[in-house]
């Protein structure tokens, strides 16, 4: 994992960036359209060599997130800079070019590879598209890459049915490396794979960020892969981020009430820690993004909410530990 300076200039930059959807409202609705608000807001780096995980419960908005960075959801507004460059003004001709720079690994190994397409075929399709297919050396190319995942080249002769799970997220790693992009947006990489396998796709991760110096945003609800692979963590709640820090701060000692809880749900490996450690009960669920709460949007769940909480948002700024926080009362509390 990284070792970069935080000071040095980030390689993507996150400025206030929202996305928002508007549902119904169609010919046979009684009802008006309702904007979801997906993303709220969200800020946050990621330097060259570094992965930041960002983590959160389902619908939080941290897949749109990743979407919204790869352009494949429109901000509704907000900035998103690669290399200096901002992303969201640009046509779909123009992102074309950036792509060989930004590329995604998705959570379905087995929906992101076409089922009529030969491994090879399926690894090779973004050099065809960047019209950088040569015919004397793209198939050593293709080899060259399956070797770097950890794969015999032979396996370009196959069809994705023919694989495994674990096979197949890694052809999806080769085709996103082709084209050796500096930063890879991984959108659940490891959840749709068997606990067994899960490793070893984990690891083959963070070899590859060692050899190629390659950046990751990795996006996933399990703690425990994150806190194998992050150097920093952000948690999102309902289209916001509530704490962003090195993983260790966050880790060790959270101070935002929401990562708290996350925490103290994950099972820990010791069974006596296990017993020992008390867990959060969060009450109530998860308020809808098409009417989030006033104030802080994690009021609704907090034991710690007091009338502040619903009359003002609260800003996310550094506290004592260096990391950030958006809470109003926030203290440090080891849950691990």
């Amino acid at each position: 994992m990284s070792t970069t300076d935080a000071s040095s200039t980030p390689l993507l930059e996150v400025s206030d960036l929202v996305v928002h959807f508007q549902k119904g409202g169609g010919f046979f609705s009684r009802k008006g359209k309702t904007t979801i608000h997906a993303v709220c807001g969200v800020n946050f780096t990621v330097n060259e060599g570094e992965t930041l995980g960002l983590v959160g419960e389902s619908g939080c908005g941290k897949t749109t997130t990743g979407r919204a960075i790869l352009q494949l959801e429109k901000a509704t507004s907000g900035s998103v800079k690669l290399n200096g460059l901002e992303l969201t003004t640009l046509d779909r001709e123009e992102m074309k070019h950036i792509r060989r720079n930004l590329q995604v690994v998705f959570q379905d190994p087995f929906g992101s590879l076409d089922p009529k397409m030969t491994v090879g075929r399926s690894i090779a399709e973004p050099l065809e598209i960047h019209k950088e297919w040569d015919k004397a050396t793209g198939n050593d190319r293709v080899g060259e890459v399956l070797n770097l995942v950890g794969l015999n080249p032979k396996f370009a002769a196959r069809f994705p049915n023919e694989l495994s799970g674990g096979q197949r997220q890694r052809i999806g790693i080769a085709r996103a490396l082709i084209m050796e992009p500096k930063m890879l947006i991984l959108d659940e990489p490891v959840s749709a794979l068997d606990v067994s396998v899960q490793a070893g796709v984990v690891n083959l991760l963070a070899d590859l960020q060692d050899r190629l110096g390659i950046s990751y945003l990795f996006v996933a609800h399990d703690l425990s892969v994150v806190r194998h692979v992050s150097d920093r963590v952000a948690v999102m709640y309902l289209g916001k981020i509530v704490e962003i820090g090195d993983k260790v701060e966050i880790y060790s000692a959270p101070q935002h009430p929401y990562t708290q809880a996350l925490l103290s749900a994950a099972p820990l490996a010791d069974p006596i820690k296990e017993r020992r450690r008390k867990h959060i009960i969060l009450t109530g669920d998860v308020p809808s993004a098409a009417a989030p709460p006033s104030g802080c949007r994690f009021r609704t769940r907090c034991w710690k909410a007091q009338d502040i909480c619903a009359s003002e948002e609260p800003a996310l700024k550094i506290q004592n530990g260096g990391h950030q926080v958006a809470c109003h009362f926030p203290e440090a509390v080891e849950v691990l």
